[in-house]
This record gives C-alpha cells, structure tokens and sequence, in this order.
C-alpha cells in the first residue's frame, strides 16, 4: 500500500458533472495510526458505489485549508477513526475519534446495562467492601495506556498503599475488582474487537504464552504483571469469530453513537463464563488493521492480511460511509 497521499481531484473521471443533489466525504487520514492504501481503496470502491458522493481523503495532523473550504461546499461528512487533531471542520457532520475519561466510558455502558466491571476513582479511604470487591483489586492510571501502570493489589491493602500507588496523589488512578479470564491452562486471554458503526471488521484473540503467577505473588510484587496486554509478556494472538462477544461488541457500540470506530477488549470471566468489557478505546488508537503498532516485534503478514478478509473489513467501511454520508450529511 502506498505511504502518500494520493492526489486530490474534485470530479469523478467525466469532470465536475456531479448531479445537484451531490455530497462529499472527507475522510481523515493519520500518520502511523492507518495506512493511507486503506482509505485509497475505500474511496475507489465509495466513487464506483456512489457516483453522488464526491470523496477526498485529508490528513489529520495539519491544517488542510483546501480541503476545509470544499468541504462545505455541499452537504458534508468528515470521518476520522482518530480524534480531531489539526483539522478543524467549518461545518458538516463530523465522526472521529474522542478524548473520554475510563470513569465516564464505563458509566455509559453501565447505564445501558452493559457488562462491565465495577469502577470507582481512587482516594483515600476509599470503603471497598469484601462482598463487592473480593479479595484482589486492580488499581490503573485513570488515562492509561497499553497496559502501563496497572496493579494487582489486595483489597484491604489499597488504603495502606494509596501514596505508592498514587506517586503521592500525583497520579489519578481508578479501582476495579480482579476479573478472572484465564483460559483451561491458566493462561490470561482477552479479545478484540474493531467496529465501525456498530459493525465488526475483525475480531481476533490473544492469549498469554505462560500461565498466570498466583495472584498473592503479583501482588506481593511492584512489577508483576497482570494486564492482558502488559508489555514485556508474550503472547499469541489469532483471528477467531465467538458470537457472544461479537453481538456484545454490537452492543457497546451503541453506547457511543458519536464515535465511528471503538476497538472493544472484553474478557470471559472464568467464574460465570460471561463476556466482559474491558475497554472500548474511543479515542480512536483503534485501527490495527494497518497502524504502525500492529506492525511491531514479529510482524505475521499472513495475520494481517487474514485481518482484511475476515469479515471484508475495507467493503463493510466503504458501504457504512455511503450509507452515512447519504443519510447525515450537513
């Protein structure tokens, strides 16, 4: 896939004969996090769908003023999986990406009904009752990042350990019960989920290479590892289709209508069996299809071109932006 930006025209082949009911699509592009070949193909397959939506593919990370002024030169979309960062719409419907802090996410979905493990944020005194809480608790940076900061702690150590936990009430951290979600081995396994629109672009699995230490030692230990996705752990991921977690996946989506893209984690508790949500990473640091994370340490080709085909991932973008682009453009 090309690494430029391909150049922008502002007709189809024929020229500027769009009919007067036309629209335009601006999508987004942000460097490292998506491939631009990605949006390529999507523009290509939108022009040969859609001949009323004129399409443009911008760049996130700059001030883009051609762009910005053709895009309200009709009714309008702009896309982004990102959040907003240079670009600055001057109207139109916008779908991006969104800063959101863990405690209003799980809050959303909690008010939906959603599965979701109980989060409070982290003070001092904090009552966390045995029944609720059990025995184990994890504490994690209210914005965190890849797994960075997350502990096991035992629950009635969490008010004794508040100042190491906190760098001394510098550092805003959340509390959740322990969730087991390990596999018949004892490994940790955890899912993920891409939707766009509520709808699936791939799911895949990843699962620890080692089992799980015992909890008491984890905790005993300032750097014991505990996230599914800590780094320093290997792991082995692959593509899989599971219905329960897909239809929940569907589910959350709905919890953040405003947002195009959410790459879910969820988990199967080992005690219920149950699918929980983890995460939905709304910001939009979602689109693994193609980003330059999902191209670290041992790059399995194969993998991520099975990311693709799955559920026709490129086809199913390509068909929801017509779809919104007709319906909501402004």
């Amino acid at each position: 896939m090309s690494s430029d930006i391909p150049e922008r025209t502002g007709s189809r082949p024929g020229g500027n004969n769009l009919p007067p009911f036309a629209k335009n699509l601006l999508i987004l592009h942000t460097p490292s996090f998506q491939d631009v070949g990605d949006w390529a193909i999507v523009k290509q397959r939108i022009e040969d769908l859609a001949p009323e939506i004129e399409v443009r593919i911008g760049t996130n990370s700059k001030p883009d003023p051609g762009n910005r002024d053709w895009q309200i030169t009709r009714p309008s979309l702009v896309f982004s999986p990102y959040r907003l960062l240079a670009y600055r719409p001057l109207g139109g419907t916008v779908y991006a990406g969104r800063k959101m802090s863990k405690v209003l996410e799980i809050r959303r979905m909690t008010e939906m009904g959603l599965p979701v493990p109980r989060t409070m944020e982290l003070v001092p005194g904090l009552p966390l009752a045995a029944e609720d809480w059990g025995e184990y608790v994890i504490v994690k940076p209210i914005n965190g990042f890849l797994g960075r900061g997350v502990r096991l702690v035992r629950r009635d150590r969490v008010d004794a350990q508040f100042s190491e936990l906190t760098e001394n009430g510098r550092q805003r951290m959340l509390v959740q019960p322990y969730i087991a979600h390990v596999d018949e081995e004892g490994r940790p396994r955890a899912y993920r989920v891409l939707t766009m629109f509520g709808e699936p672009l791939y799911q895949s699995q990843w699962r620890w290479s080692e089992r799980l230490r015992p909890l008491f030692e984890i905790a005993a230990d300032p750097h014991g590892k505990v996230a599914t996705n800590a780094s320093g752990v290997s792991r082995k991921g692959g593509l899989c289709v599971v219905p329960d977690v897909l239809a929940l996946a569907r589910r959350a989506a709905a919890a953040f209508p405003e947002i195009p893209c959410l790459g879910l984690d969820i988990v199967r508790r080992t005690d219920t069996g149950q699918p929980c949500i983890m995460e939905t990473n709304p910001s939009g640091f979602t689109w693994h299809l193609s980003s330059q994370y999902s191209r670290r340490d041992a790059y399995d080709k194969d993998f991520a071109s099975a990311k693709y085909s799955q559920f026709n991932a490129l086809e199913i973008v390509a068909e929801k932006l017509i779809e919104r682009t007709r319906s909501e453009a402004s």
